[in-house]
C-alpha cells in the first residue's frame, strides 16, 4: 500500500504573508547594524541608484505605498544621517552595497536551488496579484 501524494499548497495570502514575515524578520536582522529601517533602506537604494529626491520620492509612495509627506520625512531621515546629500554619500554607497551583496547572498540561500520553471511561475502568480492589489488600492482610495 502506498501513502497518498501530499499536495502542495496553493498560493494564497496567508502563504504569502507567512514567507514574507519570515523573510523580512531575516532581512530586518541584517539591517539591524546599519542602523537603518526598512523603510530607510529602500529610500538609500532609490538614492544610490541615481534617482534625484522627487524621483526617489516618486518610487517610495509607489513602492512602499506611503504618502509623499512620509516618504520625503524618509529622505530627511538618511540625509541626517549623513547618507544623502542630494546624491548618495560616500558612506551611503559603501553602506548600499554591503547592504545589497547580504541581500544577493540571502536570496541565493532562499531561491537558488529551486528549479528556474518554479520560480518563474511564482513570479507571474505574485507579478498578477500585485497588480490586483494596486488596482483594490485605487479603489479603496
Amino acid at each position: 500500500m502506498t501513502a497518498p501524494a501530499a499536495t502542495a499548497p496553493l498560493l494564497n495570502g496567508q502563504l504569502i504573508g507567512i514567507t514574507y514575515h519570515a523573510i523580512a524578520a531575516v532581512r530586518d536582522r541584517m539591517l539591524a547594524d546599519s542602523g537603518l529601517t526598512f523603510h530607510q533602506s529602500v529610500a538609500l537604494k532609490a538614492v544610490a541608484e541615481g534617482l534625484d529626491r522627487a524621483g526617489a520620492t516618486e518610487r517610495l509612495t509607489a513602492t512602499l505605498k506611503i504618502e509623499e509627506p512620509e516618504a520625503n520625512a524618509l529622505l530627511d531621515e538618511i540625509t541626517a544621517a549623513g547618507l544623502f546629500d542630494g546624491v548618495v554619500t560616500e558612506r551611503g554607497a559603501t553602506l548600499q552595497r554591503s547592504f545589497t551583496d547580504a541581500v544577493t547572498a540571502l536570496a541565493e540561500r532562499l531561491y537558488g536551488d529551486l528549479p528556474r520553471a518554479d520560480r518563474e511561475a511564482a513570479a507571474r502568480a505574485l507579478a498578477h496579484v500585485t497588480a490586483r492589489a494596486n488596482a483594490e488600492l485605487g479603489r479603496v482610495s
